[in-house]
């Protein structure tokens, strides 16, 4: 479940200069208090996109740096999840949020509000939506519309031959790969996701081709991550075994910041609270051992 959305404008100093925060109706109220901030930016210290993992829910969020009188600061937009929602269908939307925001972002608090709303409602409060056949074909219907008003008739024909095939295409290449991803079948996800992406690019969709080139460029690192965190896991159980803490400690951590690639929450968080509480063994034992 989507809960809310948030932008920040950090400075220089690292100092969060601007907050807006939108709460979802019927969803819990979330402020962004000093210390959830302060793990947001600790989690893009390195990242331009960062997992922050909260007991009761998550945020998704996306960094962008720009330039203001030759200083560099940072536009932040965000997602505020349930513990259980998937992070990986919201990483395009959080992109083009941000377009609305880096042009404005120096506006009055209230329109600032008002961009955060809107970007909610558009894109993260059913990030399906961007890929709904009736919105694509009302899109490709306004561009008839204007190529006819251009006098392009040869090109309005074309295109509305197009909206009559294409989109039902697109949208079945789209549920087969969504189909196969849960089932781990990433060859044939990342084969229906490509499928998808000509059609989009059949009907010059472009959000929706930067959409699917971003999955399919994700889909091309999950084998890859899995490998990785399963043999960090495998050290770090060695580690246990064995009594060295303070390795398995560090490979659980890996671990973590592996499963927050892979946008698998639950893990990530499984895996941290074993690297913290290994941590927290071993710094009693040297206290004791002393």
């Amino acid at each position: 479940m989507t809960y809310g959305a948030f932008f920040l404008v950090v400075d220089q100093n690292a100092k969060v200069r601007t907050k807006i925060v939108y709460n979802a109706p019927n969803s819990p109220y979330i402020y962004l208090n000093d210390n959830e901030l302060l793990k947001i930016r600790m989690g893009h210290s390195d990242k331009v996109f960062a997992l922050t993992l909260l007991p009761n829910y998550q945020f998704y969020s996306f960094k962008k740096e720009i330039q203001e009188k030759r200083i560099s600061i940072h536009l932040i937009t965000g997602v505020i999840l349930s513990k259980e929602e998937d992070t990986a269908i919201h990483r395009e939307p959080l992109k083009m949020a941000m377009e609305h925001f880096i042009p404005r972002y120096q506006e009055k608090e209230e329109v600032l509000k008002q961009i955060l709303q809107e970007s909610f409602i558009k894109y993260f409060d059913q990030p399906e939506l961007i890929l709904d056949k009736q919105e694509v074909e009302a899109r490709l219907s306004l561009r008839i519309k204007e190529l006819n008003r251009q006098g392009r008739f040869d090109e309005a024909a074309g295109l509305l031959e197009k909206i009559k095939k294409i989109p039902k295409k697109l949208y079945r290449a789209h549920e087969n790969a969504e189909r196969a991803l849960q089932k781990k079948d990433f060859e044939k996800a990342q084969k229906e996701f490509e499928n998808a992406k000509n059609f989009a690019d059949e009907l010059d969709e472009k959000e929706l081709v930067k959409m699917y080139t971003s999955k399919i460029a994700f889909i091309k690192r999950i084998p890859a991550l899995l490998k990785k965190r399963e043999a960090l896991l495998e050290k770090a159980m060695n580690g246990l075994r064995t009594d060295h803490f303070e390795k398995a400690q560090v490979y659980f951590k890996k671990a973590a910041e592996v499963s927050e690639e892979l946008m698998e929450a639950q893990k990530a968080e499984e895996y941290s609270l074993k690297a913290r509480a290994l941590a927290e063994y071993v710094n009693v034992d040297r206290q004791f051992s002393n």
